[in-house]
């Protein structure tokens, strides 16, 4: 009789722990959720930042093209005319 309250305070023992296990590991991954969730956010700023930096700036080089549309043929076509012979080699 002894050896079996000693198996019941073992198995109890064991669940305890295991309950306990389960909430650590609930735990850590809520935090990892969030921290991921922050990170995510973070990186879609930075890519709407980028978007948004690259957008002002092709407004800008069409405003400059439109208002100078002569010099920015010429030096688009030095442009063409390099690289044609850059990768011609």
């Amino acid at each position: 009789m002894a050896e079996k309250n000693a198996t019941t305070a073992e198995i109890a023992e064991l669940q305890a722990e295991v309950e306990r296990l389960t909430k650590a590991l609930e735990e850590a991954r809520t935090a990892i959720a969030e921290d991921t969730g922050a990170e995510v956010h973070g990186a879609r700023e930075a890519a709407e930042e980028i978007g948004e930096r690259f957008q002002e700036g092709l407004s800008d080089l069409q405003k400059q093209i439109g208002e100078n549309p002569v010099p920015s043929a010429l030096i688009a076509f030095g442009i063409g005319f390099l690289l044609g012979r850059v990768f011609t080699r």
